[in-house]
């Protein structure tokens, strides 16, 4: 009689609302609060065309691959094929010269995005997130987006990390499709796109960059509700803070300011911890990790054999261990 197969999960993915995973910020060093999530169940359908289906294969669970448990599908795309993905949205709130940006979290590996049939952008690469400004798209009610991806894994040349469409042995099994939160942003013509954030000990540096132009920027800081301290400048200029009686991040307290960062009518929420690290010297000229100043020990433990170990003595050394083949 052969083995029953039975499904591995974990507490959080039996207890997972497939309505609405993962409904979290899934960018807390850029927050904005017109933050619409746009994860769930969304129609997927598998084909040999780039085209959009006529009809479609079931339910997928966004925002994991096809090839996971938790997406309900729990199959594998081809080299060859295509993922198309569709869902509704209605229209947002948009206030005059406000628009609409949709965000990807990251999609494996190229898909091109469609909304009300218009093509609004592709994208290359699995790892990375990307965005379109969907507004001149748009249309009162309800809002139809379509995503079809193709991937071609170990058999194309893009960059897969330890994923083959045979797994075994180190390499993992192959993922596709939407795998990071998808979302909708109400954000002013003028907005932040990016923030540097450069912390010491007792000041942080923080570089605002625009989609346009924009007279100054405000950064306060903040620790819990209140604001400690505050600076200005331009965009694309660091902004120095200092922050009084500071209280420095380490891995015994992990203490994070907030930062609040006004640059027009553009709101948004981010975090830093006050801290420095590098490599110095110890009192013996050896190189060493230091944190905050002072040298810290680092650990860094990866068991990752495939077979029995081997050690070998060598004289330089108290032994010396490899992984033979099983």
């Amino acid at each position: 009689m052969k083995p029953a197969h039975h499904r591995l999960l974990t507490p959080w993915g039996e207890s997972l609302d497939v309505e609405n995973p993962l409904p979290e910020y899934p960018r807390p060093q850029l927050r904005r609060d017109s933050y619409v999530n746009l994860n769930g169940r969304w129609d997927y359908a598998f084909r040999i065309a780039a085209t959009e289906p006529k009809d479609w294969d079931g339910r997928i669970v966004v925002p994991f691959s096809p090839e996971s448990l938790l997406s309900g599908v729990n199959r594998q795309l081809q080299p060859g094929e295509y993922l198309h993905y569709r869902r509704s949205f209605p229209r947002p709130a948009v206030g005059s010269g406000e628009r609409v940006i949709l965000h990807f979290g990251a999609v494996d590996q190229w898909c091109r995005v469609r909304v009300n049939g218009h093509v609004v952008g592709e994208n290359r690469g699995g790892y990375l997130p990307f965005f379109f400004d969907v507004t001149e798209h748009l249309r009162e009610g309800d809002n139809d987006l379509h995503v079809v991806v193709t991937d071609p894994s170990d058999t194309g040349p893009g960059s897969r990390g330890k994923q083959r469409l045979q797994p075994g042995g180190i390499w993992y099994t192959a993922q596709s499709g939407i795998w990071q939160t998808v979302w909708l942003e109400r954000v002013p013509a003028a907005h932040i796109t990016s923030l540097t954030i450069d912390p010491a000990l007792d000041q942080v540096s923080v570089t605002v960059r625009m989609s346009n132009a924009v007279a100054a920027c405000q950064v306060e800081v903040l620790a819990g509700a209140a604001v400690v301290a505050r600076g200005s400048g331009q965009p694309g200029t660091p902004i120095r803070i200092v922050v009084p009686d500071p209280r420095v991040w380490s891995p015994e307290d992990p203490f994070l300011y907030g930062l609040r960062i006004t640059a027009g009518d553009d709101v948004v929420d981010s975090y830093v911890g006050l801290r420095t690290f590098g490599v110095a010297p110890d009192a013996r000229g050896i190189p060493r990790l230091h944190l905050n100043g002072r040298p810290y020990f680092h650990a860094g433990v990866l068991d990752q054999a495939t077979g029995p170990t081997v050690c070998t003595p060598l004289p330089a050394m108290k032994h010396w261990c490899t992984t033979s083949p099983p």
